[in-house]
């Protein structure tokens, strides 16, 4: 077991890569821009397509539209991070969300920073540079940055995957049925985290349209994506039947499940949502587990056939795992 010092040592190499470092590297990027506010044309370009630039705004949005994105980004993973681990559990998703906090600062930070520098002594926005330049040097950077964030900190994990355990089938005749069905609701953390995220994002799509950046339509439609992801997947339905286990939202979609015949293993375990899957919601794990985590606690696991492992979080899981497990053994048995 992972001991509460390498835990300790893990949170503060977080907040330093994914938090401090970023914090300090918009900070540095805002401040270049503000500084070179007065050999700036009052409109600048922000937009750029394959014939020059496209898209232009007042000059002092950028670098205010740099500190809300950079800083807002920030605030969202410290609050992942020091809202989903008080309970002292540690995961490798924790790592990578450091790293890719990090990388995702620098590829904004240095793209804008160098697109607005580059139009100092310009009398005509419409004369700026191309930005190709700037753009590949930005994703070489972001992309070094989060490799050497993801190694900087260390390979800490907790025992946050224990215990798994198996459950006794339920004693069903031949040809009894049973119907297991219970309703799981994402956490209030959870929900809070994604509301925040949502607006902050929302935020950051009305600085660009203020800039007059193209790109807002862009940042709108993930918006509304977010919104009606978040409608639909902060209360799901779970059903164990003869058909299998089906876990679906209320308004039908979207809608999982393991047919009884694809069912290998099933059974109850533990999960911490930040430490394993990276937070709340329809979420894939590092190990390559599929998961519908709402809250953290008690969960049913099913294991298919082809060894991919299937995760809800839900009340009585134990329960469910029980029928499931008999309706699977009874199906392996008798096939229809």
């Amino acid at each position: 077991m992972t001991a509460p010092a390498d835990v300790r040592t893990a949170r503060r190499r977080f907040l330093l890569i994914g938090c401090a470092l970023p914090a300090a590297i918009t900070l540095v990027g805002v401040g270049l821009m503000v500084a070179w506010l007065p050999q700036v044309p009052p409109t600048v370009a922000t937009h750029w397509s394959g014939s020059g630039p496209d898209g232009f705004g007042p000059a002092w949005s950028v670098p205010l539209g740099t500190a809300v994105l950079g800083f807002g980004l920030v605030a969202l993973f410290a609050g992942i991070m020091l809202v989903g681990t008080r309970d002292g559990r540690w995961g490798p998703m924790l790592r990578l969300l450091a790293a890719l906090s990090l990388g995702t600062d620098v590829l904004l930070v240095v793209g804008i920073t160098w697109s607005f520098g580059m139009q100092r002594g310009l009398a005509d926005p419409l004369d700026a540079p191309d930005i190709g330049l700037p753009v590949l040097v930005s994703i070489l950077l972001a992309l070094g940055a989060g490799v050497g964030g993801w190694f900087a900190q260390p390979n800490v994990t907790t025992d946050g995957r224990t215990p798994v355990r198996t459950v006794e089938p339920l004693d069903l005749a031949a040809h009894e049925r049973a119907v297991w069905v219970r309703t799981t609701t994402m956490t209030r953390a959870g929900m809070v985290a994604i509301v925040v995220s949502i607006v902050a994002l929302a935020i950051g799509t009305v600085v660009v349209a203020v800039t007059g950046s193209t790109a807002w339509w862009v940042m709108l439609g993930v918006t509304v994506l977010l919104i009606l992801l978040a409608v639909t997947t902060f209360v799901f339905r779970v059903r164990v039947d003869d058909r299998g286990l089906v876990v679906r939202s209320p308004l039908g979609l979207p809608r999982f499940g393991v047919p009884l015949e694809d069912v290998a293993a099933v059974a109850v375990r533990n999960v911490h949502p930040t430490a394993e899957f990276g937070g709340w919601g329809i979420r894939l794990g590092p190990d390559g587990a599929f998961g519908i985590v709402l809250r953290a606690g008690e969960a049913l696991q099913v294991t298919r056939r082809n060894g991919r492992r299937f995760v809800v979080t839900v009340d009585d899981a134990a329960t469910a795992a029980a029928l499931l497990e008999a309706l699977s053994a009874r199906e392996r048995v008798d096939p229809r």
